[in-house]
Protein backbone atom coordinates (compact mmCIF):
# COMPACT_ATOMS: atom_id res chain seq x y z
CA UNK A 1 0.00 0.00 0.00
CA UNK A 2 2.87 2.32 0.78
CA UNK A 3 4.30 1.87 -2.73
CA UNK A 4 0.92 2.78 -4.25
CA UNK A 5 0.67 5.95 -2.20
CA UNK A 6 4.23 6.92 -3.15
CA UNK A 7 3.37 6.30 -6.82
CA UNK A 8 0.37 8.61 -6.72
CA UNK A 9 2.30 11.28 -4.86
CA UNK A 10 4.98 11.17 -7.55
CA UNK A 11 2.40 11.49 -10.33
CA UNK A 12 0.57 14.34 -8.62
CA UNK A 13 3.85 16.08 -7.79
CA UNK A 14 4.53 16.39 -11.53
CA UNK A 15 2.08 19.28 -11.52
CA UNK A 16 4.68 21.49 -9.82
CA UNK A 17 7.33 21.09 -12.53
CA UNK A 18 7.62 23.45 -15.54
CA UNK A 19 8.60 21.93 -18.88
CA UNK A 20 8.11 22.76 -22.55
CA UNK A 21 4.63 22.28 -23.93
CA UNK A 22 3.94 19.22 -26.04
CA UNK A 23 0.71 18.53 -27.91
CA UNK A 24 -1.47 15.60 -26.84
CA UNK A 25 -4.36 15.29 -29.29
CA UNK A 26 -6.66 13.25 -27.07
CA UNK A 27 -6.22 15.44 -24.02
CA UNK A 28 -6.27 18.61 -26.10
CA UNK A 29 -9.59 17.56 -27.60
CA UNK A 30 -10.85 16.61 -24.15
CA UNK A 31 -10.04 20.07 -22.78
CA UNK A 32 -11.21 21.90 -25.92
CA UNK A 33 -14.78 20.62 -25.47
CA UNK A 34 -15.04 22.92 -22.46
CA UNK A 35 -16.99 20.36 -20.44
CA UNK A 36 -16.81 21.10 -16.73
CA UNK A 37 -15.10 18.24 -14.91
CA UNK A 38 -15.22 17.25 -11.29
CA UNK A 39 -13.32 14.95 -8.95
CA UNK A 40 -15.58 12.24 -7.58
CA UNK A 41 -15.06 9.38 -5.11
CA UNK A 42 -14.93 5.98 -6.82
CA UNK A 43 -18.58 4.83 -6.75
CA UNK A 44 -19.26 1.81 -8.93
CA UNK A 45 -17.99 -1.72 -8.16
CA UNK A 46 -15.59 -1.60 -11.15
CA UNK A 47 -14.27 1.85 -10.17
CA UNK A 48 -13.73 0.69 -6.60
CA UNK A 49 -11.71 -2.28 -7.84
CA UNK A 50 -9.48 0.16 -9.75
CA UNK A 51 -9.14 2.11 -6.52
CA UNK A 52 -8.29 -1.01 -4.49
CA UNK A 53 -5.70 -2.21 -6.99
CA UNK A 54 -3.94 1.03 -7.88
CA UNK A 55 -4.35 3.11 -4.74
CA UNK A 56 -6.17 6.24 -5.92
CA UNK A 57 -9.54 7.30 -4.61
CA UNK A 58 -10.81 10.16 -6.81
CA UNK A 59 -11.63 10.09 -10.52
CA UNK A 60 -12.29 12.79 -13.11
CA UNK A 61 -15.79 12.92 -14.60
CA UNK A 62 -16.36 13.10 -17.52
CA UNK A 63 -13.47 10.84 -18.52
CA UNK A 64 -11.38 10.91 -21.71
CA UNK A 65 -14.10 9.08 -23.62
CA UNK A 66 -16.63 11.70 -22.50
CA UNK A 67 -18.60 9.27 -20.35
CA UNK A 68 -20.77 11.52 -18.20
CA UNK A 69 -20.86 9.22 -15.18
CA UNK A 70 -19.04 6.25 -13.67
CA UNK A 71 -21.82 3.84 -14.63
CA UNK A 72 -21.28 4.49 -18.34
CA UNK A 73 -17.51 4.09 -17.87
CA UNK A 74 -18.07 0.82 -15.99
CA UNK A 75 -20.25 -0.53 -18.79
CA UNK A 76 -17.45 0.22 -21.26
CA UNK A 77 -14.90 -1.44 -18.94
CA UNK A 78 -16.98 -4.64 -18.77
CA UNK A 79 -16.48 -5.08 -22.51
CA UNK A 80 -12.82 -5.86 -21.75
CA UNK A 81 -13.35 -8.48 -19.03
CA UNK A 82 -12.64 -11.40 -21.37
CA UNK A 83 -9.44 -9.70 -22.56
CA UNK A 84 -8.41 -9.19 -18.93
CA UNK A 85 -9.04 -12.88 -18.24
CA UNK A 86 -6.67 -13.78 -21.10
CA UNK A 87 -3.81 -12.04 -19.21
CA UNK A 88 -2.37 -10.84 -22.51
CA UNK A 89 -0.71 -7.89 -20.73
CA UNK A 90 0.05 -7.22 -17.08
CA UNK A 91 -0.53 -3.51 -17.78
CA UNK A 92 -4.01 -3.87 -19.34
CA UNK A 93 -5.93 -3.28 -16.10
CA UNK A 94 -3.91 -0.13 -15.38
CA UNK A 95 -4.52 1.21 -18.90
CA UNK A 96 -8.27 0.62 -18.61
CA UNK A 97 -8.51 2.11 -15.13
CA UNK A 98 -6.46 5.22 -15.91
CA UNK A 99 -8.30 5.78 -19.21
CA UNK A 100 -11.87 5.17 -18.03
CA UNK A 101 -11.43 6.31 -14.40
CA UNK A 102 -8.61 8.88 -14.68
CA UNK A 103 -7.09 9.87 -11.31
CA UNK A 104 -7.49 13.47 -10.27
CA UNK A 105 -6.51 15.75 -7.43
CA UNK A 106 -9.09 17.42 -5.20
CA UNK A 107 -6.59 20.20 -4.46
CA UNK A 108 -5.55 21.02 -8.05
CA UNK A 109 -8.39 20.98 -10.57
CA UNK A 110 -5.95 21.81 -13.41
CA UNK A 111 -4.14 18.47 -13.13
CA UNK A 112 -5.10 15.76 -15.63
CA UNK A 113 -3.36 12.37 -15.35
CA UNK A 114 -3.36 10.10 -18.41
CA UNK A 115 -1.62 6.83 -19.32
CA UNK A 116 1.62 7.38 -21.27
CA UNK A 117 2.00 6.48 -24.94
CA UNK A 118 4.56 3.75 -24.20
CA UNK A 119 2.26 1.96 -21.76
CA UNK A 120 -0.62 2.07 -24.23
CA UNK A 121 1.56 0.69 -27.04
CA UNK A 122 2.89 -2.13 -24.81
CA UNK A 123 -0.65 -3.24 -24.06
CA UNK A 124 -1.72 -2.89 -27.71
CA UNK A 125 1.23 -4.94 -28.96
CA UNK A 126 0.72 -7.61 -26.32
CA UNK A 127 -3.04 -7.97 -26.78
CA UNK A 128 -3.60 -7.39 -30.50
CA UNK A 129 -3.09 -11.07 -31.36
CA UNK A 130 -5.54 -12.19 -28.67
CA UNK A 131 -8.10 -9.76 -30.07
CA UNK A 132 -7.42 -10.98 -33.62
CA UNK A 133 -7.91 -14.61 -32.54
CA UNK A 134 -11.46 -13.66 -31.56
CA UNK A 135 -12.16 -11.56 -34.66
CA UNK A 136 -11.49 -8.12 -33.14
CA UNK A 137 -9.01 -5.30 -33.69
CA UNK A 138 -7.52 -2.82 -31.23
CA UNK A 139 -10.28 -0.36 -30.17
CA UNK A 140 -9.99 2.87 -32.15
CA UNK A 141 -10.97 4.95 -29.11
CA UNK A 142 -7.76 3.93 -27.34
CA UNK A 143 -5.49 6.23 -29.37
CA UNK A 144 -1.97 5.46 -28.19
CA UNK A 145 -0.38 7.98 -30.57
CA UNK A 146 -2.46 10.78 -29.07
CA UNK A 147 -0.94 10.25 -25.62
CA UNK A 148 2.13 11.89 -24.15
CA UNK A 149 5.52 10.27 -24.59
CA UNK A 150 7.11 11.12 -21.24
CA UNK A 151 5.86 11.41 -17.71
CA UNK A 152 6.25 15.17 -17.57
CA UNK A 153 3.95 18.12 -17.11
CA UNK A 154 2.44 19.53 -20.28
CA UNK A 155 0.47 22.75 -20.20
CA UNK A 156 -2.56 22.80 -22.52
CA UNK A 157 -5.30 25.40 -22.35
CA UNK A 158 -4.61 26.19 -18.71
CA UNK A 159 -4.55 22.53 -17.68
CA UNK A 160 -1.54 20.63 -16.35
CA UNK A 161 -1.24 17.20 -17.97
CA UNK A 162 0.91 14.39 -16.59
CA UNK A 163 1.09 10.77 -17.72
CA UNK A 164 1.84 7.51 -15.94
CA UNK A 165 4.10 5.07 -17.78
CA UNK A 166 3.94 2.14 -15.36
CA UNK A 167 1.53 0.98 -12.68
CA UNK A 168 2.68 1.00 -9.07
CA UNK A 169 4.69 -2.02 -7.95
CA UNK A 170 3.32 -4.88 -5.81
CA UNK A 171 -0.35 -4.12 -6.39
CA UNK A 172 -2.90 -6.48 -4.81
CA UNK A 173 -4.65 -9.08 -6.94
CA UNK A 174 -8.12 -7.94 -7.98
CA UNK A 175 -10.59 -10.01 -10.01
CA UNK A 176 -12.46 -7.43 -12.09
CA UNK A 177 -14.81 -10.09 -13.45
CA UNK A 178 -15.86 -11.35 -10.02
CA UNK A 179 -19.36 -10.32 -9.01
CA UNK A 180 -21.64 -11.21 -6.14
CA UNK A 181 -22.60 -14.89 -6.05
CA UNK A 182 -26.10 -15.66 -7.35
CA UNK A 183 -28.58 -15.42 -4.53
CA UNK A 184 -32.28 -15.39 -3.88
CA UNK A 185 -33.40 -12.34 -1.96
CA UNK A 186 -36.60 -13.24 -0.13
CA UNK A 187 -38.90 -10.28 -0.66
CA UNK A 188 -41.29 -9.04 2.02
CA UNK A 189 -44.74 -9.30 0.37
CA UNK A 190 -46.71 -6.13 -0.33
CA UNK A 191 -49.75 -6.99 1.78
CA UNK A 192 -51.64 -5.89 4.89
CA UNK A 193 -49.73 -8.24 7.20
CA UNK A 194 -46.32 -6.80 6.18
CA UNK A 195 -47.40 -3.23 6.93
CA UNK A 196 -49.07 -4.27 10.20
CA UNK A 197 -45.94 -6.11 11.34
CA UNK A 198 -43.49 -3.51 10.02
CA UNK A 199 -45.21 -0.31 11.26
CA UNK A 200 -43.02 1.72 8.90
CA UNK A 201 -42.23 5.42 9.15
CA UNK A 202 -42.02 6.06 5.42
CA UNK A 203 -42.90 4.65 2.01
CA UNK A 204 -41.32 6.21 -1.07
CA UNK A 205 -41.05 5.39 -4.74
CA UNK A 206 -37.44 6.00 -5.73
CA UNK A 207 -34.90 5.26 -8.45
CA UNK A 208 -31.97 3.18 -7.21
CA UNK A 209 -28.61 4.85 -7.90
CA UNK A 210 -25.92 2.87 -6.08
CA UNK A 211 -24.86 0.98 -2.96
CA UNK A 212 -21.81 1.81 -0.88
CA UNK A 213 -20.24 0.77 2.41
CA UNK A 214 -20.32 3.06 5.45
CA UNK A 215 -18.11 2.79 8.52
CA UNK A 216 -20.22 2.50 11.65
CA UNK A 217 -19.45 2.03 15.37
CA UNK A 218 -20.48 -1.64 15.16
CA UNK A 219 -18.69 -2.27 11.86
CA UNK A 220 -19.14 -1.45 8.18
CA UNK A 221 -22.63 -1.62 6.71
CA UNK A 222 -24.33 -1.20 3.34
CA UNK A 223 -26.18 2.00 2.41
CA UNK A 224 -28.35 2.76 -0.61
CA UNK A 225 -28.43 6.04 -2.52
CA UNK A 226 -31.73 6.70 -4.29
CA UNK A 227 -33.46 9.50 -6.18
CA UNK A 228 -36.92 10.16 -4.77
CA UNK A 229 -39.70 9.98 -7.37
CA UNK A 230 -42.63 10.43 -5.00
CA UNK A 231 -43.49 10.10 -1.33
CA UNK A 232 -46.40 7.69 -0.95
CA UNK A 233 -46.71 8.35 2.78
CA UNK A 234 -44.52 9.42 5.69
CA UNK A 235 -45.14 9.35 9.42
CA UNK A 236 -43.03 12.14 10.84
CA UNK A 237 -40.16 11.67 8.38
CA UNK A 238 -41.08 14.10 5.61
CA UNK A 239 -41.40 15.94 3.56
CA UNK A 240 -39.55 14.08 0.82
CA UNK A 241 -38.59 16.30 -2.12
CA UNK A 242 -39.14 14.88 -5.59
CA UNK A 243 -35.91 14.36 -7.61
CA UNK A 244 -33.80 14.86 -4.48
CA UNK A 245 -31.30 12.17 -3.52
CA UNK A 246 -31.67 10.30 -0.24
CA UNK A 247 -29.51 7.81 1.62
CA UNK A 248 -31.13 4.73 3.15
CA UNK A 249 -28.99 2.91 5.72
CA UNK A 250 -29.42 -0.88 5.88
CA UNK A 251 -28.51 -3.55 8.44
CA UNK A 252 -26.56 -5.55 5.82
CA UNK A 253 -22.83 -5.93 6.49
CA UNK A 254 -21.53 -6.44 2.93
CA UNK A 255 -22.09 -5.15 -0.60
CA UNK A 256 -23.47 -8.47 -1.85
CA UNK A 257 -26.18 -8.70 0.79
CA UNK A 258 -29.85 -8.24 -0.07
CA UNK A 259 -31.60 -6.26 -1.35
CA UNK A 260 -30.24 -6.93 -4.85
CA UNK A 261 -31.19 -3.88 -6.94
CA UNK A 262 -30.54 -2.70 -10.50
CA UNK A 263 -29.16 0.75 -11.23
CA UNK A 264 -31.73 3.10 -12.75
CA UNK A 265 -34.78 0.99 -11.83
CA UNK A 266 -37.65 2.31 -9.70
CA UNK A 267 -38.68 0.62 -6.47
CA UNK A 268 -40.96 1.02 -3.48
CA UNK A 269 -38.87 1.43 -0.32
CA UNK A 270 -40.28 1.32 3.20
CA UNK A 271 -38.38 1.78 6.42
CA UNK A 272 -37.81 3.77 9.58
CA UNK A 273 -36.49 7.10 10.73
CA UNK A 274 -33.88 6.62 13.47
CA UNK A 275 -31.79 9.52 14.78
CA UNK A 276 -32.53 11.64 11.67
CA UNK A 277 -31.53 8.77 9.35
CA UNK A 278 -33.62 6.64 7.03
CA UNK A 279 -33.11 2.97 7.86
CA UNK A 280 -34.02 -0.23 6.04
CA UNK A 281 -34.51 -3.58 7.77
CA UNK A 282 -33.69 -6.58 5.59
CA UNK A 283 -36.13 -8.65 7.68
CA UNK A 284 -39.09 -6.23 7.79
CA UNK A 285 -38.80 -3.50 5.16
CA UNK A 286 -40.29 -3.77 1.69
CA UNK A 287 -38.39 -3.20 -1.54
CA UNK A 288 -40.34 -4.07 -4.66
CA UNK A 289 -41.17 -2.79 -8.12
CA UNK A 290 -44.48 -0.94 -8.22
CA UNK A 291 -46.30 -2.10 -11.34
CA UNK A 292 -49.77 -0.58 -10.92
CA UNK A 293 -51.69 2.34 -9.44
CA UNK A 294 -53.51 -0.23 -7.33
CA UNK A 295 -50.26 -1.01 -5.53
CA UNK A 296 -49.73 2.72 -4.92
CA UNK A 297 -53.19 3.05 -3.38
CA UNK A 298 -52.74 -0.08 -1.29
CA UNK A 299 -49.41 1.18 0.05
CA UNK A 300 -50.89 4.55 1.04
CA UNK A 301 -53.89 2.86 2.69
CA UNK A 302 -51.79 0.50 4.80
CA UNK A 303 -49.23 3.17 5.69
CA UNK A 304 -51.98 5.44 7.04
CA UNK A 305 -53.46 2.60 9.05
CA UNK A 306 -50.29 1.12 10.52
CA UNK A 307 -47.89 4.07 11.02
CA UNK A 308 -45.97 3.94 14.27
CA UNK A 309 -48.13 6.06 16.63
CA UNK A 310 -45.16 7.96 18.05
CA UNK A 311 -44.15 9.03 14.53
CA UNK A 312 -47.44 10.44 13.28
CA UNK A 313 -47.35 14.15 12.46
CA UNK A 314 -49.61 16.39 14.47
Amino acid sequence: MESMCVFMLVVLALATATVAARESLMVHDYIRTGQPASCEPMKTPIARKCSAKFGYFLTRVPNFMHHQDQWAASLHFKGFLKLLESQCSEDLAFLLCSYLFPPCSSTDSRLIVTPCRGLCRRVRNACSQTLADHGYTWPSRFQCNALQVKSEDVFIGGAVVACANRPPANTPTVNFAQTCAPQTCEAVPLNKQSFKRGKFDFAIEAEYIESFMVAGPAGDYKALQVKVISSLHSCGTGPFVANATATIHTDANNMCACPDLEHGHRYLFTGYKVANRLEFSTQRSLVTVLTSRKQHRRTIKYMRKFCRPESIDA
